[in-house]
């Protein structure tokens, strides 16, 4: 069934100019190879477009672009939206509200969770359904709203226990960690050092439970960082994504923020009507829309429009896939997401140790290992199926499949652990090499160089070599030379950690793995030989 509606899908899409071309796709590459057949396609002198704005960050967002500087939206085949994806005055979405001619238009897209451009704060554009017949028209020209600069003299909280906890706190309400220009100095719950998760959201990253979700945004930017938390647990709750998108909405449209990256950790995947009530059969006439996966995709062309930057970066790092109506509703949430530029990523290990460390474990605190293993995460129901989900709906959009825990990950341990410790034991037969060749010659035999094998003392030869292995400091030293090749070989294995590997990637390690051991194999093979031939002649 979902390999099927997958199928349907891309045929759907592969039927519009624009999505051969590469738009809408989450491979820049891609893209850039289509902009590339097309130019070579039309030649240099192809039929002109609504504008022909030089490629830029912010592209079409000022009045340098003549469809923006009219204030209407640049055509849909726009030759920047058409070969790059990057006309920042494109409309954002397209509801599917529809019209009935018999009735009144003014209740058409007047509810924010039926209208996908209302919920967003987005005006009615031509290729809606209502075809504009609507509330939430697009008003031509239009108004822009002046953002201001964020005040930078600090909060004036008075010094207590719980300094800068609630939202009153002036730092908090712009976005902004405390700092030393603030009253608290940042030597409160509000410091960029202290930033703390409440347990209950801490619990939804350790225990699957139906309602309830936890989400950690850490938003990224010039010389900015700030992170927020988000916890839903009832149904009459909004989920953490809708909390979110309305966090994000009131930065961007109130003040100038450098943004270009939003790191999303949630405990399960975004839903895709999932979470409806009444569950809708068919997803286009679904009249609740809770569908938080596409307005993830919403938000960030909001940002980027708002921002002016058509490369702001999202990525989404779940660790359970939400499985409330079976898995084909899930993949359609990831499919939505990577189809709308998002990055998307099981939440593994490394990034749960550092959410776990945001609200300290009392029985394993610095220490998840172990906390791990015990609630299963690696395991079929939490990353191992998020990974597989992920990687079906990027094989359905023609992109590289990837791998963050799978069997190469573990071969690449065993790997760098197992020749550490081979290197080790050559080190140590090299040493014993070079002491025999110090005491190749004993001191009562003096003969020629050619005849010095020969006369080897074997009792003296073993004597010095039990000396040399007793003595004190060349132990210590020794030991000091395995630690630090041990110490060097834990810490590869853990640069692998969260690590991704696409499938060329997966066989070029494992092509470097085999021809490596081969070589072993063959001068191993070949010692051996001759040692046995020295053997039988003996």
């Amino acid at each position: 069934q979902w390999e099927s509606l997958a199928r349907e899908q891309l045929r759907q899409r592969e039927s519009s100019e624009e999505w051969r071309l590469g738009y809408g796709t989450a491979d820049a590459s891609i893209a850039s190879e289509n902009m590339s057949r097309a130019a070579t396609a039309t030649g240099a002198t192809g039929a002109p477009f609504c504008c022909e704005c030089a490629a830029s960050q912010g592209r079409c967002s000022a009045d340098s672009c003549p469809c923006f500087a009219a204030r209407r939206m640049c055509d849909e085949h726009c030759e920047s939206a058409r070969y790059r994806g990057d006309c920042l005055n494109q409309a954002i979405c397209k509801c599917s509200c529809e019209v009935d001619p018999a009735k009144p238009a003014k209740n058409a897209c007047s509810k924010s969770e039926r209208c996908d451009c209302l919920r967003i704060k987005e005006g009615c554009s031509k290729l809606c359904a209502c075809k504009q017949i609507c509330k939430n028209k697009l008003k031509e020209p239009v108004k822009k709203v002046v953002k201001v600069t964020k005040p930078s003299q600090g909060c004036n909280c008075a010094k207590s226990k719980k300094q800068c906890v609630k939202k009153e706190c002036p730092c908090r309400s712009v976005y902004e960690f405390c700092s030393s220009n603030c009253k608290c100095c940042g030597d409160c719950t509000n410091g960029p050092s202290k930033f703390h998760v409440p347990k209950h959201v801490q619990s939804c990253f350790l225990e699957h439970k139906h309602e309830s979700s936890g989400l950690i945004v850490t938003l990224i930017g010039e010389d900015y960082i700030y992170r927020g938390d988000f916890y839903h647990d009832s149904k009459g709750e909004p989920h953490v994504e809708e909390q979110l998108v309305a966090a994000i909405y009131d930065l961007i449209s109130k003040y100038k923020v450098d943004l270009y990256e939003i790191v999303i950790f949630v405990s399960k995947s975004p839903c895709f009507h999932q979470d409806c009530d009444p569950k809708c059969e068919v997803v286009d006439e679904c009249k609740s829309n809770k569908a938080c996966a596409k307005l993830l995709g919403l938000l960030l062309s909001k940002v980027r429009k708002e921002l002016t930057k058509v490369d702001v970066k999202m990525t989404v790092k779940f660790l359970y896939p939400h499985l409330n109506r079976g898995d084909l509703y899930t993949k359609q949430g990831i499919l939505c997401m990577l189809q709308a530029g998002i990055k998307v990523e099981p939440l593994l290990m490394k990034d749960w140790s550092a959410i776990m460390d945001w609200t300290p474990h009392v029985d394993h605190k610095g220490e998840y290992l172990q906390l791990w293993n015990n609630h299963n995460l690696d395991k079929h129901q939490a990353v191992a199926q998020s990974q597989s989900f992920i990687n079906e709906c990027r094989r359905a959009l023609g992109l590289s499949m990837k791998f963050w825990v799978a069997e190469i990950h573990e071969i690449v341990k065993n790997t760098i652990l197992h020749y550490s410790e081979i290197r080790v034991k050559c080190g140590e037969l090299n040493d014993a090499l070079k002491q025999l060749d110090l005491t190749a010659t004993p001191h009562k035999i003096r003969s020629t160089p050619s005849k010095r094998r020969s006369f080897i003392d074997m009792h003296e030869l073993r004597d010095k070599l039990l000396m040399r292995t007793s003595d004190h400091s060349k132990k210590n030293g020794s030991n000091m030379s395995v630690a630090s090749d041990d110490a060097h070989a834990q810490a590869m294995v853990a640069s692998f950690c969260g690590r991704s590997f696409d499938d060329g990637e997966t066989n070029e390690i494992a092509q470097r793995i085999r021809r490596a051991t081969a070589n072993i194999n063959v001068e191993i093979e070949t010692l051996l030989e001759f040692l046995t031939h020295k053997g039988a002649i003996a």
